[in-house]
């Protein structure tokens, strides 16, 4: 059995924020593959304490440019 960890409510507008940057600096929409790959990535690694909003994004930069390169 998988307990999920909630997203505490005063952090969800950081995710957002966040992901919203990386859409923008990415020139990515938000109903793209990489998108959904982005807002993982965000998940999987807020999930893991992380909850700085620049080490959030940083970590989300190398995901993002493999996705839109291609990469798998």
């Amino acid at each position: 059995m998988q307990i999920e960890t909630p997203i505490a409510l005063h952090d969800v507008d950081m995710l957002s924020m966040v992901f919203e940057e990386l859409l923008q600096d990415h020139q990515t929409t938000r109903d793209s593959t990489a998108a959904e790959g982005i807002l993982a990535r965000l998940i999987f690694t807020y999930d893991l304490g992380v909850r700085d909003p620049v080490l959030l994004k940083m970590l989300a930069v190398p995901f993002l440019r493999q996705r839109l390169s291609g990469t798998q």
